[in-house]
């Protein structure tokens, strides 16, 4: 036996064991010894690499080593898959930090350069992370780690997403989206938290209709007044149009009837906002409405709020009301509305519902071959209890969650993560040029149609043009027929271009040759009439929709040079970039100070989609620029780890996994998709069990947070205390689906236990003749305390198999430490001192305690174990089996402990002097039992036993104890009032009973319980005059 220092130091041995695990390769199920067919396996939830782990995380990983340990040693041939998560949003959003810092930002990088920083930053991250799984002891195969953006988990994400698109459940389309300004990106809907906030509720009137709102920021462009059909009080308007006094002046407001509306909600009407709620989207859609954006993706108020563009949204919010008030159109205000607002998970940022196209994956529509939906499939593997949620009352959440599942938004305006394997053909890109200068423009006459020429300035403009153009190079040029356009092209990109009518300046009519500010002054009542004698922008704009249908045919791929003129200009901002005709107005580039400022618009050809896992062959593709959800590839976890979509040994012998342990917080981002994922691409479930554990909390039951300063670092308690002793203080105590509640003093009360259990360990091996391993069959228990412990171990072995087996971690070590601290040190140790004899039995038992104590505290139980010089590790070591045992041995020593513990406790109780020992008497039926163990009794009760003795009286199951100790004070004045009570309860109780009137009229059986306390009262009585 090697030297055991005297006291257990957790530094002097963590690291040096932990590193001799994984030298020995056991880890990895391939190099188990053979001795069940039978295999488990848990996929580590993979941490975010966004920095350190927290408490959290070493929560998850006590309970996972914990079952790992515990099915390697019953011979399971047990895998315990590391990796990480690249965590898309968290870790750009770190990095870019780190850039604003140095006033730099990934667009000044690029997407390459800032892609590599990223790269380097997770890199970086997974060491440190890696290095603290290590510390906590977590028995992982690292051979088999990865990573989300693996090369293999990348093929995996592009074919499940491939399938997906080719069975019809992924698509682009136009939706309201969660969008967060601060990560500039769209959030799932279960990526979006909720928090209660007071604000103020406004009623302003409205046309005919009285309406409430909490942003009235957004209802610049509300239009339509929505009403219950059957609602009386609007029968008489709906379907008819109204004149609106509004924000920005009057506006035309038209009355819809649908059932939508609820008549017992504020006034029963409602406008509808298509832009900006999910609701009034869907009834855009169906009314065919125009949906315009009010408040851009920087949170913004765009153009279409008109005076108030560019203003926050608080800012916009405060001057709406303040417009609105003046005009008399505020109804009521409700300061005191609490309603839930919002905000990213990720930074708490308010999140605004935006509209966008994106990539979504339909949960509703039927699987083909399957006649069921995405969502209809991992809702019945749950409830035929094909996977097993622990605690069950979690099934109903997650079917709640089910049930009201919406298409999930796939895409992230993000560029770390895996890029959606989408490609389209090149855009056609148009850099849109105005014509040079001519007589009239410095006259400030409007041409129209006229056809002039250019002005010297105008020359000499269309030179310089093309000095800065002379790197330019453009495969098309097209002009407008007109003198002005075609000139301008001949200086500045020479002849060879193409001429077309369709972009000529709008005819003036009437107009053409009058001042430039008469002409503007009609301009916004143009947009659909025409000018007298001439034509609207509205005509403008369908010729140039024709225009640029021919060149999304002709000219796919290409770049572009037009020149032609200012309303054909205006007419591209308004069918290229969504822009009103007010806008367009509004933003003419004849009100900034540059002549040319060159536009660029962009064709999307969306006709012409590759989705593959391969960039596709031939020229001018491009891929999309989104990137996946995290949620999207994490959800393949299970099975992308295990080689899929190779038909690999791993999936074969490892899948369905048995395990998923994780947060109940992330029951819907996480465990939810992947059994999504895998019912659907491998029809099978991705795990049988999943194991729910609560949030870690402070000692007052406080969230930990850096604010409140009351968080642990789970390294500095490892440092300082041990990392089985914080294993065991996460794990006792522990509940699934409960939060529980960690503080240092209970770290600190674990690392005694620990202490304790290597002072047992020490005091066992330093006091037998020999240490070595002790069969069961050479065991020769001899006396009833022999008996009893055996039995004691036995109860345990089956106790803590049990525990492991059904997810009852915390019983598993409460009974355990019960065992060691109370059982085996308290008691029989302490009979072996007085005994002797009984290092067979001590060996053997310590031996086994390792073995049960090892999933729960791996380090000390293999630092122990050490000293049997065993050939085996004893992370490869057997699970004890039961010993048979006779049971009346058994029977006869608690009969014993019983009689110890009475002395004990009448000891304690009276304040006895603990260094004396006092004098007591015995008499039970069974004298010889009292005999054979009189030398037990009297060390450890600390008393010499008489044949007769005055003093207090005890009875324990029939046997009689009079122990010689005079009473304390205290007791004495507890006895006298107990007596004085009982004496008083007595005779109520008898005068009752003596009542006629009672005996007459009490039923039976209420009499006789009355009867019973009368008797149980006298006993107790007795007890105390006697």
């Amino acid at each position: 036996m090697k030297d055991l220092p005297k006291i257990y130091n957790s530094k002097s041995f963590e690291d040096k064991i932990y590193l001799k695990w994984e030298e020995s390769g056991f880890f990895n199920p391939d190099n188990l010894p053979e001795r069940n067919k039978k295999s488990f396996t848990i996929s580590l939830p993979p941490p975010n690499v966004t920095g350190q782990l927290h408490l959290g995380h070493a929560a998850m990983l006590a309970y996972q080593d914990t079952m790992t340990r515990y099915h390697r040693l019953i011979g399971d041939k047990t895998l315990w898959l590391p990796g990480m998560d690249h965590a898309a949003i968290a870790t750009q959003s770190v990095v870019e930090k780190k850039l604003n810092k140095k006033k730099k930002t990934r667009h000044d990088l690029g997407r390459e350069k800032f892609l590599k920083e990223v790269n380097n930053f997770a890199e970086d991250s997974k060491k440190t992370i890696r290095n603290q799984i290590k510390k906590m002891g977590s028995s992982l195969d690292w051979s088999r780690e990865h990573f989300t953006l693996d090369e293999d988990l990348s093929i995996a994400v592009k074919t499940v997403f491939k399938k997906m698109y080719d069975d019809g459940l992924i698509y682009k389309g136009d939706r309201v989206v969660n969008w967060c300004p601060t990560c500039q990106s769209t959030l799932a809907d279960d990526e979006v938290e909720y928090v209660e906030k007071k604000a103020p509720f406004y009623y302003f009137k409205y046309g005919p209709v009285i309406i409430g709102t909490a942003r009235p920021e957004t209802k610049f462009s509300d239009k339509v007044i929505i009403v219950h059909p059957k609602d009386k009080r609007y029968k008489d308007i709906i379907g008819k149009e109204f004149n609106v006094e509004w924000i920005e002046g009057k506006i035309k407001a038209k009355v819809i009837a649908d059932i939508i509306a609820d008549m017992e909600i504020g006034t029963g009407a409602m406008t509808i906002t298509p832009a900006h709620s999910m609701v009034d989207f869907e009834l855009a859609q169906k009314y065919d409405l125009k949906v315009e954006k009010i408040i851009d993706k920087d949170g913004k108020l765009t153009s279409a709020a008109g005076s108030m563009a560019g203003l926050d949204v608080e800012k916009a919010r405060k001057k709406v009301v303040e417009i609105l008030d003046k005009k008399g159109l505020v109804h009521e205000i409700d300061n005191n509305y609490t309603h839930n607002l919002s905000i990213c998970y990720r930074c708490s940022t308010p999140i605004e519902p935006l509209p966008s196209k994106q990539w979504f994956v339909d949960v509703n529509k039927k699987v083909p071959g399957r006649n069921k939906s995405l969502k209809q499939l991992a809702s019945e593997v749950v409830e035929s209890g094909e996977i097993k949620m622990i605690p069950n009352r979690f099934n109903k959440t997650y079917f709640q969650w089910m049930d009201n599942l919406r298409d999930w938004c796939i895409s992230r305006q993000i560029w770390y993560g895996h890029r959606i394997p989408v490609w389209y053909k090149e855009p056609i890109e148009i850099t849109y040029f105005v014509h040079g200068t001519t007589p009239d423009n410095e006259k400030s006459i409007a041409t129209g149609l006229n056809d002039v020429s250019l002005s010297e300035l105008g020359i000499k403009q269309s030179k310089e043009l093309k000095k800065t153009l002379k790197d330019k190079k453009f495969d098309v040029i097209i002009t407008s027929d007109l003198k002005r356009a075609t000139e301008s092209a001949n200086y500045a990109f020479g002849k060879d271009y193409i001429t077309d009518k369709r972009l000529r300046e709008i005819n003036y009519g009437d107009m053409t040759g009058k001042s430039s500010k008469e002409v503007y002054d009609l301009k916004k009542e143009t947009i659909n009439e025409p000018y007298p004698n001439g034509e609207s922008h509205k005509n403008v704009e369908k010729r140039m929709r024709d225009l640029i249908d021919d060149i999304s045919k002709k000219y796919k791929g290409k770049k572009i040079a037009i020149i032609a003129h200012q309303a054909t200009q205006q007419a591209l901002d308004v069918i290229l970039k969504g822009k009103t005709w007010k806008q367009a107005f509004d933003e003419d580039w004849r009100n900034t100070k540059a002549w040319q400022p060159g536009w660029k618009y962009k064709i999307e050809t969306d006709d012409e989609t590759y989705v593959g896992l391969e960039t596709p062959k031939g020229k001018d593709w491009i891929q999309d620029e989104d990137t996946l959800d995290t949620w999207f590839s994490s959800s393949l976890w299970t099975f992308s780890t295990l080689g899929w979509p190779e038909k690999t040994n791993d999936l074969k012998t490892f899948h369905p996994t048995q395990v998923m342990e994780t947060g109940y917080d992330i029951l819907f981002f996480w465990v939810a998709r992947m059994i999504i994922m895998s019912t659907y691409v491998l029809e099978e479930i991705p795990f049988h069990n999943v194991y729910l554990h609560g949030l870690i909390r402070d000692k007052e039951g406080k969230k930990m947070s850096k604010s409140l300063g009351n968080g642990i670092d789970p390294l500095e308690m490892i440092d300082k205390y041990g990392a089985d002793a914080l294993r065991l203080s996460m794990i006792v105590g522990s509940t699934p689906g409960n939060d529980l509640r960690l503080y240092e003093e209970k770290i600190q009360g674990y690392r005694n236990f620990i202490n304790k259990l290597w002072n047992i360990s020490r005091y066992i091996l330093t006091t037998v003749k020999k240490v070595e391993q002790i069969k069961k069959e050479d065991l020769e228990p001899q006396t009833m305390a022999d008996y009893w412990i055996l039995n004691q171990l036995n109860n345990i072995i089956d106790n803590t198999t049990d525990n492991l087996e059904n997810f009852k971690f915390s019983q598993a070590g409460e009974e355990l430490y019960e065992f060691t601290w109370n059982k085996l040190a308290n008691w029989y140790i302490e009979i072996a001192k007085i005994e002797g004899n009984k290092d067979k039995i001590l060996l053997y038992i310590l031996e086994k305690l390792l073995i049960l104590w090892h999933p729960m505290c791996p380090f000390i139980s293999e630092v122990i174990w050490e000293q049997f010089n065993s050939k085996e590790l004893l992370i490869i070591s057997n699970w004890p089996n039961k010993l048979k045992l006779k049971e009346k041995e058994v029977k006869e020593f608690d009969l014993i402990q019983e009689i110890i513990s009475a002395i004990r406790n009448a000891r304690a109780e009276h304040k006895a002097n603990t260094k004396k020992t006092y004098s007591c008497s015995i008499s039970t039926k069974n004298q010889k039992l009292i005999e054979d163990n009189k030398e037990i009794i009297e060390k450890l009760g600390k008393v010499k036993i008489t044949p007769k003795s005055p003093g207090i009286k005890l009875n324990v199951n029939n046997v009689d104890i009079i122990l010689d100790i005079n009473e304390s004070p205290e007791v004495k004045k507890n006895k006298e009032k107990s007596i004085i009570n009982l004496e008083r309860y007595i005779g109520i109780q008898e005068n009752k009973l003596k009542n006629k009137s009672f005996s007459k009229n009490a039923p039976p059986d209420v009499i006789l319980k009355e009867e019973e306390k009368l008797k149980q009262a006298k006993v107790e009585l007795e007890k105390l005059t006697s």
